[in-house]
């Protein structure tokens, strides 16, 4: 072959190149890394609340983590100014198709587009829904998922960009013995030593809350089958002494008991979303629902609580 033939092939290939990434762009302009697009995404089907009165809420896909070699990561959703969310979302993946799953089964399938921008803040990591097939639910709309936005809604269900979603550690609901409750309260005290109420006369004052163990009460617990424990907690009319805007209650805390009985507070403002072996590498995961004022997002638990990664936004 001549130099010639060779150069004019070059261009010849060259040139349906660049016609095969005109007729198929990467879905509205997005810059996703190449080298990302390898790693397992985990996502949340979400019921987003209208941004303008009147309309409707919609069905959406929140991207929040990925899976980068042993490590689960948070995809970007800090920005400080509107230019942030102009430039961030080519930072999230172009397209994906979700498994929708709840409670370790599949319940269906979803494909989801990244806008060119996010136009809230608390849009950051949306996707739209462009499949046409059933878009999975699971009972009914209720304020226990309002989040901040006080909105009813559908509870959140997990997305995996990869059919990963058994729950091989079966977490389930699971009613505390007596000295798990014991231990609960103790590791109360241990996290809020010093704890106020508000005066009924006077809301805006605060006093020391003296108040006893029997106060403290577990409104969600779950267990696993390697004999893991997490709590969700609730001491009735009790304020951060420290709390500057004075009156937000304090929100219900979450620990976790270890099958040593160890235990160890996981955070305010959260609660269980589900649990699944989003990885496949045999342990489950669990992932929580950060609900506090401002604020929204996504946190997951991992190796055995040892390692967690936060996904959160705020609504202005």
């Amino acid at each position: 072959m001549s130099f010639r033939s060779r150069r004019l092939d070059a261009v010849t290939a060259a040139s349906v190149l660049l016609i095969l990434l005109c007729l198929f762009p990467r879905a509205h302009g997005a810059k996703y890394p190449s080298e990302s697009t390898r790693d397992i995404l985990l996502g949340v089907l979400e019921d987003v609340p209208p941004t303008y009165a009147g309309d409707s809420n919609t069905r959406q896909v929140r991207v929040v983590f990925r899976k980068s070699g042993q490590e689960w990561k948070a995809l970007p959703s800090d920005c400080p100014d509107m230019a942030c969310l102009e430039r961030i979302a080519a930072q999230y993946p172009p397209e994906v198709v979700w498994t929708i799953a709840f409670d370790g089964r599949k319940l269906g399938e979803v494909t989801a587009w990244t806008p060119k921008e996010f136009s809230l803040y608390s849009h950051i990591g949306l996707q739209e829904i462009v499949s046409t097939g059933p878009v999975p639910t699971v009972g009914k709309r209720s304020s226990d998922f309002a989040g901040f936005a006080s909105e009813a809604a559908y509870r959140p269900l997990v997305a995996i960009s990869q059919p990963f979603y058994a729950d091989p550690e079966a977490w389930k609901p699971a009613p505390q013995s007596a000295e798990h409750v014991k231990l609960l309260r103790r590791a109360f005290r241990q996290q809020f030593p010093h704890l106020c109420k508000a005066l009924k006369e006077d809301e805006a004052t605060l006093k020391p809350f003296a108040y006893a163990d029997e106060n403290i009460h577990v409104v969600k617990s779950y267990g696993s089958s390697r004999g893991w424990t997490v709590a969700g907690l609730h001491l009735e009319g009790a304020t951060d002494c420290q709390d500057t805007e004075q009156g937000f209650a304090l929100s219900d805390p979450w620990f976790v008991i270890e099958p040593e009985n160890s235990v160890q507070f996981l955070g305010q403002d959260i609660w269980l979303v589900d649990a699944g072996d989003y990885d496949n590498d045999g342990r489950s995961e669990l992932i929580f629902a950060v609900a506090g004022y401002n604020r929204g997002g996504y946190r997951i638990f991992y190796d055995d609580f040892q390692k967690h990664a936060s996904f959160e936004y705020s609504y202005h």
